[in-house]
């Protein structure tokens, strides 16, 4: 594995974790699974998409799940603090990640931030896709600071402080975004619909 590329496992990340072997650029809407019965949709969107692939190589490198929530969570966290204010796409749903993980995953949580603090990510753009597609896993850890800093990293008070007021801007934004809730309702049952439709059609 560490002798591979992104390019190379990409394509089996994407079946493992039953995702369009795209990853979702070309799709018209992105669903989120809370548990195998709860999900919503939202609408994807150019922003989202120049983030994607970024964040799906972060997943390979960091080995933070992408199947289940406490792995999104922790994608997040590590993601907010390594910096990702530069793709605001991925900083408000990274945010959304983070506040979710709290009640659920919070001691993983705090060590994904304080991880993210002392490595680096791709939205830096230090590195174009391309280039980071095509180095070997090892080697793209490396670059990143990830070899140096594993999972179980340790937090300091400072990260706690800067964590806690992260969270406090997260609630913020999560107050607010209270009033998409009707739009994501309404725009789930339609994608519902539309799925179960398209599946009776193709039978």
């Amino acid at each position: 594995m560490e002798e591979k590329t992104p390019r190379e496992i990409l394509e089996q990340f994407y079946k493992d974790n039953h995702l369009e072997l795209d990853g979702g650029q070309r799709s018209s809407s992105v669903r989120i699974e809370m548990s195998k019965k709860i999900y919503f949709y939202f609408p994807n969107f150019d922003a989202r998409r120049k983030a994607l692939i970024k964040h799906d190589i972060h997943h390979l490198v960091t080995g933070y799940s992408a199947s289940s929530l406490a792995g999104e969570s922790e994608i997040s966290a590590w993601e907010i603090a390594s910096g990702c204010r530069k793709y605001w796409a991925a900083f408000l749903i990274d945010t959304s990640g983070f506040m979710l993980g709290i009640p659920l995953n919070f001691r993983n949580l705090l060590k994904a931030f304080a991880r993210g603090r002392r490595t680096k990510c791709l939205y830096h753009d230090t590195l174009s896709n391309d280039e980071a597609l095509d180095m070997k896993m090892d080697a793209l850890r490396s670059y990143l600071l990830l070899d140096q800093h594993p999972k179980d990293c340790r937090p300091t008070l400072v990260d706690f402080l800067l964590f806690s007021l992260f969270a406090f801007w997260g609630l913020l934004v999560s107050t607010l975004s209270i009033v998409l809730i009707p739009f994501l309702v309404f725009y789930t049952i339609y994608m519902t619909f539309s799925s179960k439709k398209q599946s009776t059609l193709n039978q």
